[in-house]
């Protein structure tokens, strides 16, 4: 015998039980097989459900279906972990093929700078005859010095030490703590680097050149930086 609410009629069908609506009157059912619980939700028609099993037995069935919900859910919405972080070669080659550069080695042998100037110099000078005619007036250099990589990077520092000293007024308020004209004379020295003077270099050869120059750095947040003359440009 089981007490149920006062419009709800329970009957076992088949191993099943059967939830009918009744008119509200209070009732009292007697069942030929026990029932030692059951639950209830309220039915907008009849409805069957599974056989009633203990409560004990129906929490484990719970934990069980409710594990394997969770279980179809990750695997449909995978975990999105943090991207591992690129090495500085990785993000520096990313930066450059977004841009539609490659790295092109130079050895790093204090004149990398002024290799890597010295190298594009020659491919400009050889591609493209207005760039050749201005170069040649701007810089005032013989022709053989186009051909020649290394004695074109020695170059270019000596007239980087010699834009330094003409044009100290520029240049001068970017040196702090340090003697400006004793860093100049140590620059002169091939494949010397390490000065402060390094940290203006790419604007100083801005402006010899009179043309722009691009550094792509190995930085995610700011991976392009433009260096533009800050004197008449070259064409």
């Amino acid at each position: 015998m089981i007490y149920t609410i006062e419009n709800v009629y329970i009957q076992p069908v088949n191993h099943n039980i059967l939830f009918n609506t009744l008119t509200p009157q209070p009732s009292v059912i007697y069942l030929s097989t026990p029932v030692t619980s059951y639950t209830y939700s309220p039915p907008i028609q009849t409805q069957y459900i599974y056989p009633i099993h203990a409560v004990s037995q129906q929490t484990s069935e719970v934990k069980k279906v409710s594990q394997e919900c969770i279980q179809k859910e990750r695997a449909k919405t995978p975990v999105k972990r943090p991207p591992t972080p690129l090495s500085a070669d990785e993000q520096l080659n990313l930066n450059l093929s977004r841009y539609g550069y490659r790295r092109q080695l130079v050895n790093g042998d204090g004149n990398c700078f002024f290799t890597a100037v010295a190298s594009q110099l020659i491919t400009f000078y050889n591609q493209d005859r207005y760039f050749r005619t201005a170069i040649k007036q701007r810089l005032n250099l013989p022709e053989n010095l186009f051909t020649n990589t290394t004695q074109l990077a020695r170059t270019l520092r000596k007239l980087a030490c010699l834009e330094w000293k003409i044009n100290d007024t520029k240049y001068k308020p970017y040196v702090n703590d340090v003697n400006y004209y004793d860093e100049i004379r140590k620059f002169r020295s091939d494949k010397f680097y390490s000065s402060i003077l390094g940290d203006i270099l790419p604007l100083t050869m801005s402006n010899l050149l009179g043309i722009p120059i691009k550094i792509i750095t190995n930085l995610s947040q700011c991976p392009l930086i433009d260096v533009c003359p800050q004197d008449e440009p070259l064409l």
